[in-house]
């Protein structure tokens, strides 16, 4: 069986002390974390806590998001040069909807990761609407032509997150997963040489826990999941492991 990512994005859940505490938790279990690659997305101020606490040098800590400013009068900003991390997430739902970030700023994270060669997880997903429209891969397409303008030279990751199914617990059947997979490798194929195409990897987030990972495992195009929610519990979390590397 592959070897499966699991990225863990505890946006605003656990502060800097919560944090610690589960990184304290799953140090006892790190033997667990061979049969996965990890990656954890705290708080951001929680991330030189939990990288000082981390018992295991292969689980990559990054940002859940960041500015496209580097450095300057711009309060409350935080740059991919604010603090050291091994990845970022970029265009995740809550930020385009809370945030109103478009394709234009998004782009222009893409360009700053890549520009300083940080690995990457670009989401996408459509909404309710969109999805009993009949509209989701439009909406998909549309939300990948960004890339068009990008000559990847980082490790790029594109995470497939329906909004719908986003902390609702529904989750799509493997079917529909994997036909918008499918859409986006195709498109990803219009875009780059089968060289950088093979390198990119397709994440699914939504509802991801430990009594539906080993089932959302078995989907061929897959390489890692997305999880938010979930990834809050420590013995959860170590449940999640057990089960998606079976």
């Amino acid at each position: 069986m592959k070897k499966i990512t699991l990225a863990l994005n505890w946006k605003l859940y656990l502060n800097e002390l919560e944090s610690i505490e589960f990184v304290e938790k799953i140090n006892h279990s790190k033997n667990q974390f061979d049969l996965i690659d990890l990656e954890i997305y705290p708080s951001a101020t929680a991330i030189r806590s939990v990288r000082n606490v981390l018992n295991h040098s292969s689980i990559k800590i990054g940002l859940q998001d960041f500015s496209i400013f580097e450095k300057g009068a711009f309060t409350g900003s935080l740059s991919l040069s604010s603090i050291e991390i091994d990845c970022c997430i970029v265009g995740h739902s809550e930020r385009r909807d809370f945030y109103n970030e478009n394709d234009n700023l998004i782009l222009k994270k893409l360009q700053i990761s890549n520009a300083k060669k940080i690995s990457t997880i670009l989401c996408v997903g459509e909404s309710l609407n969109e999805k009993e429209e009949g509209l989701s891969k439009e909406r998909i397409k549309s939300q990948l032509s960004i890339l068009k303008n990008l000559d990847i030279q980082i490790p790029l990751t594109i995470a497939y997150e329906p909004i719908w199914a986003i902390g609702t617990g529904e989750v799509p059947s493997k079917e529909y997963i994997s036909d918008m997979l499918s859409t986006i490798k195709s498109e990803l194929n219009t875009l780059y040489s089968h060289q950088k195409n093979s390198a990119l990897r397709l994440f699914y987030g939504g509802s991801v826990d430990e009594t539906n990972i080993r089932n959302l495992s078995d989907i061929v195009l897959l390489d890692g999941f997305l999880i938010g929610g979930a990834s809050l519990n420590a013995k959860k979390f170590v449940d999640i492991i057990k089960k998606s590397s079976i």
